[in-house]
């Protein structure tokens, strides 16, 4: 068994996710697909099956997080390393193969691949652990925060190289099986939102490296509910409570202390 990949659905359709999970099955590298069926609307899965496939239904939706650790609580002490996957993530074959032999080979902890956009654009997957104030600037006044969104979302990194960030994108991540055992997974009082930096910054508390690995490519078609749905909008701005009250709103000496050492060892893009 080498990985375990992790698939939370709430109320998808098998076409939703069709291509997701044929890339998932494609790689060598995947010993299993374990779908958890969050509030178990997903009818289809009854009659779906493949060699690779597992299907937990959980009878109430408790949120993102807590979908996946059921998987975690499961698999934890047998798989070497968990997939976290979206429902809307797509890759060739062999993508997740490169990304498992660079987490292996140098006990790399938590890892994601370079995310593209389906336009082939970067998504900044990799980012500083935030303040409020990055925050409200960034959701609420777009057309003032591109100064600080780009310091935020590390647009300044030469993304061809590895490197370090506390905030990576739990759309598509990569955590060891001894990681997860130390941190106790996903913290379910996010919901949704913000579950990835809080789950972050706890594996770099851990003795394990944190990375970013560019020699892996995945597409995720990033849906952003909570520009569009106010459930969702109320879904971010109660995790971004909870964040803050968990960490500090203003006083976060942890924030400063791993936001300095990202930059402190960024590689930088060379000035044309």
């Amino acid at each position: 068994m080498k990985i375990i990949a992790s698939l939370v659905l709430f109320k998808h359709e098998y076409q939703d996710i069709e291509q997701t999970l044929s890339s998932l099955f494609a790689e060598e590298s995947i010993s299993k697909v374990v779908i958890v069926d969050n509030g178990a609307f997903c009818k289809w899965l009854a009659s779906f099956q493949h060699e690779k496939l597992e299907v937990i239904r959980l009878p109430v939706n408790r949120g993102f997080g807590a979908g996946h650790n059921v998987v975690f609580e499961r698999y934890a002490d047998i798989a070497p390393f968990i997939l976290i996957c979206n429902p809307d993530i797509t890759f060739a074959k062999g993508e997740v193969d490169k990304l498992y032999r660079f987490s292996r080979d140098y006990g790399v902890g938590l890892a994601i691949p370079k995310i593209v956009y389906p336009d082939g654009s970067l998504q900044h997957g990799t980012k500083l652990l935030p303040s409020p104030y990055q925050l409200l600037i960034r959701r609420f006044m777009s057309r003032f925060s591109c100064t600080i969104n780009d310091s935020y979302e590390l647009r300044q990194a030469d993304y061809n190289k590895p490197f370090f960030a506390p905030s990576l994108s739990g759309c598509f991540m990569l955590i060891s099986g001894q990681v997860l055992r130390d941190v106790k997974g996903f913290d379910t009082r996010f919901f949704l939102y913000l579950e990835d930096v809080d789950l972050s910054r706890r594996v770099c508390q851990s003795a394990f490296p944190v990375s970013y690995f560019p020699g892996a490519l995945v597409t995720h078609e990033s849906q952003r509910r909570s520009y569009t749905d106010v459930r969702f909008l109320l879904y971010h701005i109660t995790s971004a409570i909870r964040y803050f009250n968990k960490w500090g709103w203003f006083r976060d000496r942890q924030r400063v202390q791993l936001n300095k050492r990202c930059l402190a060892n960024l590689p930088l893009q060379r000035s044309s």
